[in-house]
């Protein structure tokens, strides 16, 4: 049964993604059981909306972002354990820059609210929009998400990062 569930959260992710030109490294997915987190690098700033319609939400994935543009963290998960039909999961968020900088940008409630079923994708509610100015040194950028869910105790760790600077 647990490989069908973990199946079923990887055919899932792969129709929220199909379409797209995502690197490998702009997108993470990881599970501790059935509770899996994906995170991945996207220059949607209204990438949430996308949940709110019924057909299965398809995000844009971007490698790069060069001086002057905006990107968008967007943090997805499934299978957390509901209590009282609700869910908790909590993220910590460290961004990382092409100096080697390190920075906690977010730790903390991340989705609280409703259960909706096993193997549905839920958006969490952390907007992290940012943008990459004129002047940024070009290297390698990103952020590290630790995703809890608080009613089972699970955690997944994700990584994702992208090209930052240069010419559009």
């Amino acid at each position: 049964m647990r490989a069908f569930l973990l199946g079923l959260v990887a055919s899932l992710a792969a129709l929220l993604f199909s379409g797209t030109a995502v690197a490998q490294s702009s997108s993470d997915k990881a599970s501790d059981g059935a509770f899996t987190g994906i995170a991945l690098i996207t220059d949607d700033p209204n990438w949430h909306e996308l949940f709110q319609r019924p057909e299965t939400p398809h995000i844009s994935g971007v490698d790069r972002l060069a001086g002057g543009e905006r990107g968008t963290l967007a943090i997805i998960f499934s299978n957390a354990e509901p209590r009282d039909g609700m869910v908790s999961i909590v993220c910590d968020v460290t961004v990382f820059d092409p100096a080697g900088s390190r920075l906690i940008v977010d730790s903390g409630p991340c989705y609280d609210g409703p259960y909706a079923g096993p193997n549905i994708l839920h958006p969490t509610l952390l907007d992290l929009s940012f943008g990459i100015g004129e002047d940024e040194p070009e290297g390698k950028a990103g952020f590290k998400v630790t995703l809890r869910d608080v009613h089972s105790g699970r955690e997944v760790d994700l990584e994702v990062g992208f090209t930052q600077g240069g010419a559009p």
